[in-house]
């Protein structure tokens, strides 16, 4: 059972004044307590008028709270103001909210200097009451507004929620964390579609006097008091909107012309009070405005910006205790709020896990997705308590809505008292502690020093080259400073479409000294410069990667060594700048992402789609990024080889399997269903082998099985049924193959369907089981020897791998067979040449030769394989085991070489068989990551093993 706060008090170490305030207090209430309490609430009293005051007003219930537990206090007093509008007039109403706010305040305050809670409780119970108010003044207006005939209360739901009005608690209030004597910032919408007035002519003035009569009763002023200041001025446009408008409105205004500080304001709203229904799918809506898909570095511009002008607003200056703002001041509580909340709005999008309210939680948040460690986060967070604790009592001294302290120590004593000090000095040494703390790790994120200092010193204006910067360029090791000036000169001149925006001159122009430190680290920085200039020169705009270079070293550098050996990745970025956010994730360069973690991504991200659109549009962002992650992953050498082909085949599969699901329910909208009919997709080539790279296509076919005598769908639009799932066919191809304003995610190819190109897009299962078994040539029974159904509908997948077995065991002449495969094999070497060693695929002794033999030892010795449908690797494994073919090991090692030859190659070269036209960066990333000394060595080797690959094909397929 809890204790009564009487016994939980902590006694505070000194006094600032006597015990008369308490003894003239105790006489003139008669109250009984005892000399512990006594001694706590004398320098308490003695601290705070405003204490003092309340307890004047409040005597015999402050003695009885004291003699109850807190936690039940508390929870009394939000009971009983959560149902005064139900019953009460508006005189008794406004009394009533006023008493309880001032005895919770009293209540709260006393609990928490004296240690009983913690200032969190007080926070939030204070962000409770008000919304317990909110409620309670809109349950009796609108018990006024049925008094009036405008419309009829239901006795199901509470009258507040009827009015079709939603308040939303934004800032502090919405992240229950209101400091003591804080006001409240609430936006008020009304939702037509839930409105009982809207048919009324007059219902936006209707709805606006409400908002007026509401605020009148929480910041009117009275003998008995106030109950909260309460701010609208966070509503959209408040210079030109009422009080109050639609949500239809409200969400027009985010959408067209909302800025980086209203998103700032909504990460913590909460509806709060009123239809909380209509509150919920309002902020639903307005999700993709506030948690952008895309990281948005250039909000830390903003927020930098804001913070600025509210140094230079308030005189915010230097870092001493005395007269220092809690709040505002360099170290206090907004630098800390700027931290996590700028870092939400930069990657909530992408991390769900990011989009909470509170600070505290935010930190911990960060932490846990690795944007910060868990040190910093402990650290800030208890710093921010403590300075939430000053403010705290800082406001408590005469509910005064101030965060300064005193200038003098005597100023400082009560605060000093009343946080339970030693005295005056410990307290300024703890309080100067943690504001070097807090600057210090604000600093890292928000810091302007450094890029300052490094502008100064880098001089691009004038006709003539400053000399300084000559020889700053020189001793970074560019051989030809000239050059390099003149290149610079010319971006600050916005002769490229990329700096043509003021914004983005203003980017580039603090980027451009941490720009040539990181090129400077490059072989070659006079080289390194002029490809970057190639670059930003087809750059379409700049202010959103200036500013993501600029904040992040760490992607500069990889953007340094991408143009010297990837130009597909660089071209990539110019495509969509966007594509690099996955690189901001600490996550890159910290862990190797596991299949489940990807999958979990995808789920993530494309379960926010709003509709269809947004998903095509979503699962192309995804897929980019993703194949762009690991292709990066795969350079930096965070990725090997055999791991990017795993990550690459494993987005494949999910997206594909997302993007079906959310063709087929729209199509089925407009067409229905065929009933019982089931149906699946047939994976071929690298997808069904999950061996995929960065560039590689997807080979699948849709097949169906639909009962006898079903004609066709359903739906308003009915379809026969060969034709459903035709159409069903091309939106899908549609969906993952046709280029949007995000691009392209894959190209398809259906040619392995029966019958080729000449065939239905969509095959049946019927036709698919006799095609195998009675019309396939043996190079299809190839294809199908790796075959893999990637997703399906109940046991049709069981069923398809029924039919695909059988096929591939089938009896059939070896020598025919042998015959087949070689035929075929020249075949592919007439008509598709290889262009040099280099062409890994199409060499004799390539990719194609070590397929052909995996593919042959599955049809001609499946039986004592054992591995239907196992990817080449598998099945060398396999014949080396069963000795039908020992050296088969040297195959499985000779494919896995080829495979890291070719991931890089597709990750990096936009035309890999163009071996005149590679970098010396590819080449040595080439050589490092297949860990021979030279390129020369590496094509010595690959002529070696292709030859060993066409000697060992000869020797077994016979």
């Amino acid at each position: 059972m809890s204790k009564p706060l009487m016994a939980e008090l902590k006694p505070l170490r000194f006094n600032v004044g006597s015990a008369e305030e308490f003894d003239t207090w105790q006489d003139a209430h008669g109250a009984d307590l005892s000399a512990d309490v006594k001694a706590f609430l004398a320098p308490v009293f003695a601290a705070s008028p405003f204490l003092l005051d309340c307890a004047h007003q409040e005597a015999e219930w402050l003695v009885t709270a004291l003699a109850e537990p807190f936690d039940q206090t508390i929870k009394d007093l939000l009971a009983d103001t959560d149902q005064l509008g139900q019953t009460l007039d508006e005189h008794e109403l406004s009394r009533a909210l006023r008493q309880n706010k001032r005895r919770l305040a009293l209540i709260a305050a006393l609990a928490e200097i004296g240690q009983a809670t913690r200032t969190s409780t007080t926070t939030s119970a204070l962000a409770l009451f008000a919304d317990r108010a909110l409620d309670a003044i809109l349950d009796f207006l609108a018990r006024d507004l049925a008094e009036q005939g405008k419309f009829e209360l239901t006795k199901d739901k509470r009258p507040s929620s009827q009015l079709g009005i939603c308040i939303f608690a934004l800032g502090k209030h919405g992240g229950l964390e209101l400091n003591y004597s804080s006001d409240i910032d609430i936006v008020v919408f009304f939702d037509p579609d839930r409105s009982p007035i809207i048919e009324d002519p007059r219902h936006g003035r209707i709805y606006e006097k409400i908002v007026r009569q509401l605020v009148a009763l929480m910041q009117d002023r009275d003998e008995h008091g106030y109950v909260f200041r309460t701010d609208l001025r966070l509503r959209p446009d408040p210079g030109s909107t009422p009080a109050i408008i639609s949500t239809r409105a409200a969400m027009t205004y985010y959408e067209s012309r909302g800025q980086n500080w209203e998103r700032a304001a909504w990460i913590k709203a909460r509806p709060c009070a009123g239809d909380l229904e209509a509150g919920d799918a309002f902020l639903a809506e307005l999700t993709p405005f506030i948690w952008r898909k895309h990281l948005d570095y250039a909000t830390i511009d903003d927020i930098r910006a804001i913070k600025r002008q509210i140094n230079v607003a308030k005189n915010i200056v230097g870092r001493e205790v005395y007269g220092h703002n809690v709040k505002l001041g360099f170290g206090g509580i907004r630098e800390i709020e700027f931290f996590a909340q700028t870092q939400q709005l930069i990657a909530g999008g992408r991390e769900p896990g990011l989009r909470t309210r509170s600070t505290g939680d935010t930190l911990e948040a960060l932490a846990s997705c690795n944007w910060i460690s868990k040190t910093i986060a402990d650290e800030l967070e208890k710093n921010y308590w403590f300075l939430r604790a000053v403010e705290n009592r800082v406001q408590m001294l005469r509910d005064e809505q101030t965060h300064q302290l005193g200038e003098n120590d005597q100023a400082i004593a009560p605060i000093a008292s009343l946080m339970n000090f030693e005295d005056v000095s410990s307290f300024k040494s703890a309080y100067q502690d943690c504001l070097v703390r807090v600057v210090g790790h604000y600093g890292e994120l928000f810091s302007d020093d450094g890029d300052e200092q490094l502008v100064q010193k880098l001089v691009f204006t004038g006709s003539d080259d400053d000399p300084d910067t000559w020889q700053a360029l020189s001793d970074m090791g560019f051989r030809d400073p000239s050059s390099a000036i003149t290149t610079i000169k010319k971006w600050h001149y916005a002769s490229y479409a990329a700096t043509r925006a003021d914004k983005a001159r203003q980017n580039l122009t603090a980027l451009v000294p941490h720009l040539l430190q990181s090129l400077s680290n490059a072989r070659n920085a006079d080289e390194a410069l002029n490809r970057f200039d190639i670059f930003l020169s087809k750059l379409p705009a700049g202010v959103q990667l200036f500013a993501l270079l600029r904040n992040n070293e760490r992607l500069r550098h990889l953007l340094v060594d991408f143009m010297a050996s990837a130009p597909r990745m660089t071209d990539a970025i110019l495509r969509r700048v966007h594509i690099v956010d996955g690189l901001i994730d600490p996550a890159f360069y910290d862990e190797i992402p596991t299949v489940a973690a990807l999958t979990q991504k995808a789920n993530d991200f494309l379960g926010e789609a709003r509709n269809y659109e947004d998903l095509i549009d979503r699962s192309r962002i995804f897929g980019q990024e993703q194949i762009f992650l690991t292709s990066a992953g795969l350079i930096a050498g965070t990725v090997t080889p055999e791991q990017a082909t795993e990550q690459f085949s494993a987005l494949a599969q999910n997206l594909m399997e997302w993007l079906f699901e959310g063709v087929r329910k729209e199509f089925e909208y407009k067409h229905g269903k065929v009933p019982g009919a089931q149906v699946a997709l047939l994976a071929f080539g690298k997808l069904a082998s999950a061996e995929m790279s960065a560039t590689s296509d997807l080979d699948f076919i849709l097949l169906y099985d639909a009962p006898k005598g079903t004609e066709g769908s359903d739906g308003q639009r009915p379809l026969e049924t060969p034709h459903y799932f035709t159409r069903l066919t091309q939106r899908l191809v549609a969906a993952l193959s046709a280029p949007t304003a995000e691009g392209v995610l894959y190209e398809t190819d259906m040619r392995l369907r029966p019958s080729g190109n000449a065939g239905p897009l969509a095959t049946s299962f019927a036709g698919f089981d006799r095609y195998q078994h009675e019309q396939a040539w043996t190079w299809e029974h190839m294809a199908l020897s790796r075959a893999r159904v990637v997703f399906a509908d109940g046991d049709l997948g069981d069923r398809i791998h029924t039919v695909i077995s059988d096929a591939l065991i089938a009896p059939r002449d070896k020598d025919q067979l042998v015959k087949d495969v070689w035929d075929m094999r020249g075949r592919i070497e007439k008509d598709r040449q290889a262009k040099s060693t280099w062409d890994l695929k199409l060499a004799i002794g390539g990719v194609i030769d070590l397929e052909f033999i995996a593919q042959f030892a599955q049809l001609a010795f499946g039986d004592q394989l054992d591995v239907p449908q196992a990817p080449p690797a598998r099945v060398f494994e396999r014949l080396s085991e069963t000795e039908l073919l020992p050296e088969a090991v040297e195959l499985k090692e000779i494919h896995a070489e080829y495979s890291a030859v070719l991931q890089l190659m597709s990750a990096c070269l936009n035309d890999p068989l163009k071996v005149d036209t590679w970098s010396e960066g590819f080449r040595e990333l080439l050589i490092r990551v297949t860990h021979f000394p030279s390129l020369e060595a590496l094509e010595t080797d690959l002529k070696a093993k292709q030859q060993r690959v066409r000697q060992l094909m000869e020797q077994f397929v016979v």
